[in-house]
């Protein structure tokens, strides 16, 4: 009898047998991609089919219930038969989907009879959605080509197929979803996730997956979880073409990539193309394609890593952009120096992507715009000001991103304390950064540790993880919240801590004056050297510096010093941008001691800046040791805050004498 009814009415039915408070009707709508119309039209059809087993429909407090006695609920099950979320038919939406899906995928045309075959459509209904389609294409820059006889073809380069096919991808799954996709356990519920394996097979994913991990697991400093599931994706699409004859011709690609990126983009494409058996997948098209994504990779900061909060290019545009939103709205951002340091390491992978035209994508853009439409409005008008004036329009999934440090800084204040807390965010930096904010301001007995990977979180030293995302079973209690913090969040928050035993008093604010930090500043601004180095590329100031520091006794040898320096420019930018001032850092021991050098050029030379090559004229030098004393460390990271605030030194840097430059530096790094 249940033939008698629809894929979808089956559906329906099936979800008010499963949940005894009922269904909510717009949101039955929604789930199943229907108009209310076409719900009450199916509403009617399962009603009717009801009838012969004494079941109705009754609307209580709004919701639809499914009214039945035990044994005829039992009886309706039977006739329904195995119904749920794997088998039942596609929405309207999801059908859509799959077919672009199907017609980037392959090289040559399909026939409209195939296509309603493996998407179980009627004609009528491909013929629609393909009307749909072309206008989409189009907008990307590709043709679907329909033909009696011949079939229906999607031509356009390879780079605009392969991203138009992400896109879809990350429409329809939650990076949730992707994410469980590349673990053993799986999550193969949603239609594209079943046409992905039945596209690549699961072991081939699984297989691709193990290589990134072990590729982009070696590189340090860390990738953040969100891109290494995107790297993923990409990888998986880059095979599915190549294998079916679709590759990357160099003609498709912009600007040349960084030499860091190629060199990684070469490893893993070798890695992937060996497991998957696909040579041609490891040719130079394919890796600077790759190498594009890579560019924009966001990377998590270790504490024997970071010295200064991001390259000085983002640091210097992050507090040009903090400026002009405070002139905009009137509120104290620019005194918050922990918003200006997540801005920088934020900008830097992000400016990468912007330039490169990579999609940017934040799936949580809506409730930004809805929380905060003030400083969203306020964030836009300051990126037009700042971003502007190097060629780069931010998107508004950009913006959003901004948007959010912005709201966490404005939420931010000090409390007291106590329960230790990790988080687990593995979309960036920004939602964590709100998050911690959101649990400062609502959650003043939790302290917030650090920002742990999903794989670490389950045996951390804390009392509690807060993570944005399910995590597997723990050893230290798990609550998953929104990067908001709702009051839902909250009252769930509160019961955990009501369960603990006793809370940790938290250390002492990271962002207070260390003892000792005057001292230092003293010893490191007598030591500084000005001396003229006879360079012509940025490669050239690097072997000088460690050569300079062999000479001077600060280390036994160059060849560390220098891949120290060079892993940390890799990042992005060195270069002030239009005050013709670059620094160069890093934390290495191979160094005995803290450094500061400046180091003039004989010539200017051109060096890549965050809108094209720019003049450079002077070279700051700031190196540490990997274990360095915690006052050294403060005095550099001040350094690194007047670089983009003051002009004064900035100048003496690039033409004072000796004894200026010292006192600018010194000034600099006791807060003066």
């Amino acid at each position: 009898m249940a033939n008698e009814l629809t894929d979808r009415q089956k559906l329906l039915l099936f979800e008010m047998m499963r949940r005894s408070e009922g269904v909510d009707p717009s949101e039955a709508a929604r789930r199943l991609d229907v108009s209310r119309r076409t719900l009450q039209r199916d509403l009617r059809a399962v009603a009717g089919w009801l009838r012969s087993f004494r079941g109705r429909i009754e609307s209580q407090g709004g919701r639809l219930c499914l009214v039945a006695s035990p044994q005829e609920l039992a009886r309706i099950e039977a006739a329904l038969g195995p119904v749920n979320a794997r088998t039942v038919a596609f929405t309207p939406r999801q059908r859509a989907a799959l077919l672009a899906l199907w017609l980037l995928a392959e090289q040559g045309p399909l026939k409209l009879a195939y296509l309603g075959k493996v998407l179980d459509a009627a004609p009528a209904s491909l013929s629609g959605d393909l009307n749909d389609l072309a206008p989409w294409l189009r907008a990307r820059r590709m043709t679907l080509v329909r033909r009696q006889g011949f079939g229906v073809l999607v031509e356009g380069s390879e780079v605009a197929r392969r991203e138009a096919m992400a896109d879809i991808v990350y429409e329809q799954l939650s990076p949730y979803q992707l994410a469980r996709m590349i673990t053993r356990e799986g999550d193969l519920s949603h239609p594209v996730a079943r046409w992905l394996v039945q596209c690549v097979q699961e072991p081939m994913l699984r297989a691709i997956a193990d290589a990134v991990e072990v590729v982009l697991g070696a590189v340090e400093p860390p990738v953040e979880e969100a891109d290494r599931a995107e790297v993923w994706l990409y990888a998986v699409i880059q095979c599915l073409r190549v294998a079916r004859g679709g590759l990357v011709q160099g003609t498709d690609l912009g600007e040349g990539a960084r030499p860091g990126d190629v060199a990684l983009a070469k490893d893993l494409l070798t890695s992937v193309a060996q497991v998957a058996g696909l040579p041609r997948l490891a040719v130079e098209p394919e890796i600077r394609y790759m190498a594009r994504h890579l560019a924009g990779l966001r990377v998590r900061l270790d504490d024997d890593f970071r010295l200064l909060p991001s390259n000085v290019t983002a640091l210097d545009l992050a507090h040009r952009f903090v400026r002009a939103v405070e002139e905009i709205t009137q509120l104290p951002f620019a005194s918050d120096h922990l918003l200006v340091s997540g801005l920088a390491q934020h900008l830097a992978p992000a400016l990468d992507r912007v330039r490169a035209r990579l999609p940017i994508r934040n799936p949580l853009l809506e409730m930004v715009k809805a929380r905060y439409p003030d400083l969203f409005a306020a964030a836009t008008s300051a990126a037009d000001e700042v971003f502007a004036a190097h060629g780069l329009r931010l998107p508004d999934e950009e913006i959003g991103f901004l948007t959010m440090h912005l709201g966490a800084s404005r939420e931010r204040q000090l409390a007291e304390e106590k329960w230790r807390a990790v988080m687990v965010c593995p979309h960036g930096l920004s939602s964590a950064r709100l998050l911690a904010s959101r649990v400062r301001k609502e959650l003043p007995e939790i302290a917030v540790q650090e920002v742990a990977s999903a794989a670490s979180a389950a045996h951390c030293d804390a009392d509690l993880v807060l993570s944005t995302v399910p995590l597997p079973e723990s050893d230290v209690p798990v609550v998953v919240v929104s990067p908001f913090l709702t009051e839902h969040d909250l009252r769930a928050v509160r019961a955990a801590l009501a369960k603990l035993e006793r809370p940790t008093l938290a250390a002492a604010n990271p962002g207070e004056s260390l003892p000792g930090a005057a001292t230092w500043a003293v010893r490191l601004a007598s030591s500084v050297r000005t001396s003229t180095l006879f360079a012509q590329t940025m490669d050239d100031v690097m072997q000088l510096v460690g050569l300079d520091l062999v000479r001077l006794g600060r280390a036994s040898d160059a060849k560390p010093i220098v891949a120290a320096i060079e892993r940390r420019e890799r990042l992005g930018s060195v270069v002030l941008p239009g005050r013709q001032l670059a620094v160069l850092h890093a934390r290495t021991d191979a160094v005995n001691g803290p450094f500061v050098g400046v180091y003039r050029l004989a010539r200017p030379m051109w060096t890549r800046g965050v809108g094209g090559d720019e003049p450079v004229s002077a070279v700051l030098v700031l190196l540490a040791r990997v274990q360095e004393d915690a006052s050294a460390i403060e005095g550099l990271g001040r350094i690194s805050a007047a670089l983009v605030e003051s002009e004064a030194l900035v100048e003496a840097l690039k033409c004072a004498d000796e004894e200026e430059v010292r006192r600018r530096l010194y000034e600099a790094m006791v807060g003066e």
